[in-house]
């Protein structure tokens, strides 16, 4: 894990406006990053995309952005990917600021754990952000397009996001394309986002307790 954390502070540049995600794995990079940043003496500015990660970046002393023109780099985890640098997201359930964060980086830079890594999506929850409003006429349809839902849930209730949504995770046997799902999931009316990442990933970094590769 270290030498893939130290790979991934080459990105971290002076100057440099940087999308930082969510997840155990961003969680433990982010003091590895603090150090490289003190240690080159570099002026760097975040976006954040969860409420968690902001805290933690700003508990770190660094500087959180809530807008900008440009993203340079985001850098994220992922609940899993295949080799094509496709990945499913949103476990953790700050889907949809993910999303816009990771779109709208010039790179976006996954890291993940060797053991993430699928040769495809079937049985895999896929996430889905969707409005509260009429949730459950949502929640139909997405069963409709052949998945098996569950409601995401935290402490006996709903799960909201940061954005005030709900969350379905949608299991498919047989998933198919991913771009095709994701477009015909976004297509129902309440949908937000989905979890599946299948486009604009520069890199993953898939790391062991030895090292890591990469994938782009």
């Amino acid at each position: 894990m270290e030498k893939a954390f130290e790979y991934l502070n080459h990105y971290i540049e002076d100057g440099s406006i940087i999308g930082m995600g969510s997840g155990t794995t961003i969680e433990k990079y982010l003091p590895v990053m603090k150090a490289h940043i003190d240690a080159s003496d570099l002026s760097v500015r975040f976006l954040s995309t969860s409420l968690k990660t902001e805290r933690a970046l700003q508990d770190l002393g660094l500087t959180v952005i809530h807008d900008a023109e440009t993203v340079d780099t985001a850098i994220d985890g992922a609940d899993q990917f295949t080799k094509n640098c496709i990945a499913v997201k949103g476990g953790g359930g700050s889907l949809l600021r993910e999303k816009q964060v990771d779109y709208f980086a010039d790179r976006l830079v996954l890291v993940a754990h060797e053991d993430k890594e699928v040769e495809g999506f079937d049985g895999v929850p896929i996430p889905v952000e969707i409005n509260q409003y009429l949730y459950r006429m949502t929640r139909r349809l997405l069963e409709a397009t052949g998945a098996v839902t569950e409601m995401r849930m935290a402490e006996g209730s709903s799960f909201i996001t940061d954005n005030g949504n709900y969350i379905i995770d949608c299991t498919y046997n047989t998933p198919g394309d991913p771009d095709e799902l994701h477009q015909e999931l976004v297509n129902i009316p309440g949908v937000v986002e989905t979890g599946i990442f299948n486009c604009h990933i520069k890199e993953i970094v898939s790391f062991n307790e030895q090292g890591f590769k990469t994938y782009n």
